[in-house]
């Protein structure tokens, strides 16, 4: 039976097609089959996967559907995902009755952070509902954070620094979160691929391409390792 990831924010524009296309790739490139479900009305992660299409760029192992309804999200994960190892479903970048289907469905949901007030208020309200859909309906879905669109001037500004206290503030407020150590920075890669380039592993292996390879190589690493130990220790 697949697992089922889901890139949640209640913020557009946060970076979740972005993280969903990099995660996609990876985990393809172990050999994992893996479906993506656009369930954003905005359909970026739909447009992208056009474009590979017309570009004669569609990579191996993944594929994509859209799905924008609570009946056909249900059924595309239930149905259409058992042929798959791994579902990944981009959700609205605003609240909607559609998250609490897509985070009850999942097993992992991961919400991108990047350095501004606005990111920290919406990743906030991730955890709260995932912490909340954990306790309506007994079960035991992890959530992870991520920071995205670092850069090393950024990491000086006070909203960079009070990511790390504030995923601890939830931590000690019960909420069960975690910060992960790995940073997605600011690369004219992760842009240029959603003009329908495939992947990022599919790019030629110039020196900005392996670091950015490199950086989404250690994300999947920690996200699986943080999973499977099913420990949240030294989260933030």
């Amino acid at each position: 039976m697949a697992r089922t990831y889901a890139a949640v924010s209640n913020k557009g524009g946060a970076g979740k097609t972005t993280l969903v296309t990099l995660l996609a790739g990876e985990y393809a490139l172990r050999g994992e089959r893996v479906l993506l479900i656009d369930a954003d009305n905005r359909q970026n992660l739909a447009g992208w996967w056009r474009l590979c299409s017309e570009k004669s760029n569609v990579p191996e192992l993944i594929d994509v559907t859209v799905a924008s309804t609570q009946r056909s999200i249900e059924a595309t994960i239930k149905d259409r995902g058992a042929g798959f190892d791994l579902v990944i479903v981009d959700a609205p970048g605003v609240d909607s009755s559609l998250q609490t289907t897509i985070i009850r469905s999942s097993a992992l949901v991961v919400s991108p952070i990047q350095p501004a007030i606005k990111e920290l208020e919406a990743a906030g309200q991730t955890v709260a509902a995932v912490n909340e859909i954990n306790d309506q309906f007994g079960l035991n879905i992890a959530h992870f954070n991520v920071r995205t669109r670092i850069s090393v001037p950024g990491r000086n500004l006070e909203a960079y620094r009070y990511i790390r206290p504030f995923v601890a503030g939830l931590i000690a407020a019960q909420y069960r979160t975690l910060l992960l150590d790995t940073e997605l920075f600011e690369r004219n890669i992760y842009r240029e691929i959603q003009n329908g380039l495939g992947t990022l592993q599919m790019q030629d292996l110039t020196d900005p391409v392996r670091k950015a390879r490199l950086e989404v190589q250690g994300l999947v690493d920690e996200i699986e390792l943080r999973r499977t130990s099913g420990t949240f220790e030294d989260a933030a």
